[in-house]
């Protein structure tokens, strides 16, 4: 095998021009005609090349072109066999007079698995003998990765083309996951500035027959502030470009000057990091010089490799210059133009057995040319039919937390009991849905709500619900025992807080129950959650407004007069329980009470080691005492607290919600001391190592190694959850569990999401220390932001397109990506706490754990 290094020794890389059909390097290189049969296998053509070279014999609009085989296969019995360099480099140039495009073409990029789009060099407007050897060795130089790998090259060669307008076309709907859809981005002259990031081009939302769904933004209108300007020089004085043109002034007229890249920028001498398509620049304006062989038209290409078809009409060797283009204030494409495009992803999805990922254009004539097909590598996840509509927001003031396996098990789980009987009681949903749907799950670890069943989300056929009877006929049936229950429900919510409070203050210290009464006191705990959480349900749903007065509002209160007081900061919720109705319970984290005046940490409330010989820290809420029946200000006291606190007045009258609300939180709280005595002896016993890993088991292996038996064999290797970001506020779940957030109707947010998840991190600007959580806030998609997006969390860009190179290489790192966010530059600056949704689009500012909307900070 001939290897990178051979090829390009030292006395082969000074750019003499080929001699008697030699490559540059050593002698021997040959080229491959797409045409060859070994010009279809990628191991000797790369993949590139090879899709084109299949592509042309199915028929397809492909440019002539050669390549040189990163090996030179044995020839085929009946086949023309490769030709010398030299002699087919004059052949498709028509001896110098026509410019070449020399690619990149390894068989590890278009591949299904990865693209790696933009990271090779394509050389585009390559004239002379010197110039192509010089670009083949640019392009052959490109495959030394930063890594310090080096990827197998072979070099695809084409004619230049004039391109009207270009684009990418998708056989399928990568942002949205809908492979009944195709999607269009087009831009004036080639696709260069499209993939690379410095035009958002044009989005046509098709069906499979090729009709118009929608467009965005609509034709006609003017790019945001902060769009990149179309790459190449821009003339200081005379007319002005004509679209899809490239202005060269005439005293300096160039082969590199004289063309647009297909793909990424092109820096001097004419190299550039992409693998860009043949399809550079339009004609030159007035005033600019033409070079001495005339425009470069697809008339004098080579005919296409191939049969003919419809939209590769065989074009005559030599011809006339092509018809001027569109003016710029004309549709970019026209229903016909969209209708061949949707044809060609039809045909090429026949071809390669899937949907495909297209660069295209159309030359001044109309004909349309296939650049490049490759596989689309990475297709948003899109939930089943009929999946539920799920939401954080009625659950979220009680769990708003990320919770552990074993908290969702004694929190969650009787939450969804509870409100899944009120739910029955109340004839609010049908049974059978309620025995066969969890009313609330965990996604993540964070509580999510069923929206329909809860009666938070409208009907999927709001005319078809409104003829629908069974809903009526359900809360007829009802009707009689919520007649009833609505009066009897005050008194029934008494007597179960009078209950709740009773067993709380008889308690004994849970240091002091042996492990089966332990327990049975946690068993307790999650039946006495379901009861409360249904009657606070019915009472929310059945029971007129009591009244201004809340748990939270009490709690503050007593806050604010233990603090006044001098109450210690780790003893106020000792001697006023009251105060946890303002914080979410949990196993591990330390309780922190709002408007800390040092906001320093206070004494942690993680379970002590066995040496501590303490089921809690000292002086954390219901630590080392029962609750007594007594009803200070409040709540019940702790018997060994009768301090002054005992004697006030008692507390404000509670309505029935707010009084079964505060109960459900001492409850749980109950729970946080007894799970904590439990762990600290399983880690005496042996087992469980850290007492503070008790949240990794689940209730019955928790309750089975309380009884007797033996921790989960991989207890060693569990790990905790990863800090996700917050769920969206409406979302479904694919098949996977992956979140996919409900769109948002069109305005409702300035961004688009190109790559779908959501992540929460630090926004960076790609220079100084990297955080951990990155979150890469950036103007435009630049392909030379590619080696960061490994070990990023989020992307953002102001501009950009999402079918760009790097929206391509997002969705392959499942990356959440959000382009077009107005100003994101300076709303996001380095150290932000930002959550990025690649769905719908939304970036916003995370404070304390809740999410401003992105509209909010324009």
């Amino acid at each position: 095998m001939t290897t990178l290094d051979e090829r390009h020794e030292d006395g082969a890389r000074d750019g003499e021009a080929l001699r008697d059909g030699t490559a540059p390097g050593p002698r021997g290189h040959r080229a491959v005609p797409l045409d060859h049969p070994a010009a279809t296998l990628t191991r000797f053509a790369g993949s590139k090349a090879a899709h084109l070279a299949r592509a042309a014999r199915a028929g397809l609009p492909v440019l002539p072109g050669f390549v040189v085989p990163y090996e030179t296969p044995a020839d085929p019995e009946g086949a023309t066999g490769p030709l010398p360099l030299g002699s087919a480099w004059q052949e498709l140039s028509h001896d110098g007079t026509r410019p070449l495009v020399v690619r990149s073409s390894s068989p590890q990029e278009d591949t299904q698995e990865s693209s790696l789009a933009g990271q090779f060099a394509s050389v585009l407007d390559v004239r002379g003998l010197g110039g192509f050897g010089e670009a083949i060795r640019t392009v052959l130089e490109s495959a030394h990765r930063p890594d310090g790998s080096t990827a197998p090259m072979a070099v695809l060669v084409q004619p230049m083309l004039a391109a009207r307008v270009g684009g990418v076309l998708f056989g399928a709907d990568p942002v949205e996951g809908r492979t009944d859809r195709m999607l269009v981005s087009a831009v004036r002259g080639g696709p260069d500035s499209l993939v690379s990031g410095e035009q958002p081009g044009t989005n046509y939302w098709l069906n499979r027959r090729g009709r118009l769904l929608r467009t965005e933004p609509p034709e006609g209108t003017v790019p945001p502030e902060g769009a990149a300007p179309v790459a190449g020089p821009v003339p200081t004085a005379g007319p002005a470009p004509t679209a899809g043109a490239v202005p060269v002034p005439a005293e300096a007229a160039s082969p590199v000057d004289s063309a647009v890249p297909v793909e990424g920028t092109m820096p001097p001498p004419g190299a550039v990091r992409s693998d860009g398509a043949a399809s550079p620049q339009g004609p030159p304006p007035p005033g600019s010089a033409v070079p001495p062989h005339g425009p470069l038209t697809p008339e004098s290409a080579v005919p296409p490799q191939g049969p003919p078809s419809p939209d590769s009409p065989m074009p005559p060797r030599h011809a006339t210059p092509p018809a001027a283009p569109v003016p710029s204030d004309g549709p970019l494409l026209t229903s016909s133009e969209l209708r061949r495009l949707a044809r060609l992803a039809r045909r090429a999805q026949r071809v390669f057995g899937g949907p495909q990922d297209i660069e295209f254009g159309f030359d001044g004539d109309g004909r349309l040319w296939l650049f490049q097909s490759r596989p689309i590598t990475a297709m948003a996840a899109r939930p089943p039919r009929r999946s539920r509509l799920l939401g954080p927001g009625p659950v979220a003031e009680t769990l708003p937390g990320q919770l552990e396996p074993l908290e969702e098990d004694l929190w969650l789980a009787p939450m969804a009991r509870g409100l899944a009987a009120a739910l029955d009681i109340g004839g609010s949903a049908p049974r059978r849905q309620l025995r066969t749907l969890p009313v609330v799950t965990a996604v993540g670890g964070r509580a999510a709500a069923d929206l329909r069943l809860l009666g938070a989300a409208p009907p999927v056929h709001r005319r078809l619900a409104f003829l629908n009877p069974a809903p009526g006929a359900r809360r007829l049936a009802a009707a009689w025992r919520v007649g009833r229950l609505s009066a009897a429900l005050p008194g029934l919510a008494v007597d179960l807080v009078a209950d709740v409070d009773h067993r709380l203050a008889e308690t004994p210290s849970p240091s002091s129950l042996a492990s089966p009464a332990l327990v049975s006191a946690l068993r307790w705990a999650r039946t006495a959650l379901v009861s409360l959480h249904a009657q606070e349900a019915l009472a929310s749903a059945l029971l007129p407004d009591g009244g201004t007065a809340t748990a939270a509002g009490a709690a503050l209160t007593a806050l604010a007069d233990a603090r006044a007081e001098g109450v210690p900061e780790d003893r106020i919720a000792v001697v006023e329980p009251v105060v946890l109705a303002l914080v979410a319970p949990s196993l591990r984290a330390e309780l922190r009470l709002p408007g800390t005046a040092d906001g320093t940490r206070r004494h942690d409330r993680t379970v002590k080691s066995a040496a501590g010989g303490t089921g809690s820290a000292p002086g954390t809420p219901l630590s080392g005492a029962p609750l007594s029946s007594g009803t200070p200000r409040s709540g019940p006291p702790l018997r060994h607290d009768r301090s002054s606190l005992a004697s006030r007045s008692a507390l404000p009258s509670l309505p029935p919600r707010e009084s079964l609300r505060l109960r459900v939180r001492w409850v749980q709280e109950l729970q946080v001391r007894l799970v904590r005595e439990g762990a600290r002896r399983l880690a005496v016993r042996g087992g469980l190592g850290d007492p503070a890993r008790v949240g990794l088991l689940r209730w019955e292996e928790f309750t089975a190694a309380l009884e007797g038996g033996r921790l989960p064999g991989d207890m060693e290797e569990r790990l905790p959850r990863a800090v996700s970001a917050p769920l969206p506020d409406t979302f479904r779940l694919t098949e996977g569990g992956v979140v996919v957030a409900e769109r948002r109707r069109t305005g409702d947010t300035d961004g688009r999401g190109v790559a779908g998840g959501r992540a929460a991190g630090t926004a960076w600007d790609g220079t100084g220390p990297r955080p951990p959580d990155a979150v890469l806030v950036v103007r435009t998609l630049d392909p030379a932001l590619a080696p960061l997006l490994p070990g990023l969390t989020g992307l953002v860009a102001q501009t950009g397109s999402p079918l760009s190179h790097l929206a391509v290489l997002a969705r392959e790192f499942a990356l959440p990506t959000v382009v077009g966010a107005s100003d994101a530059v300076r709303r996001f600056p380095p150290g932000s706490r930002l959550t990025v949704d690649g769905t719908t689009g939304d970036v916003g500012i995370t404070r304390d754990g809740a999410v401003d909307d992105v509209r909010e900070l324009r």
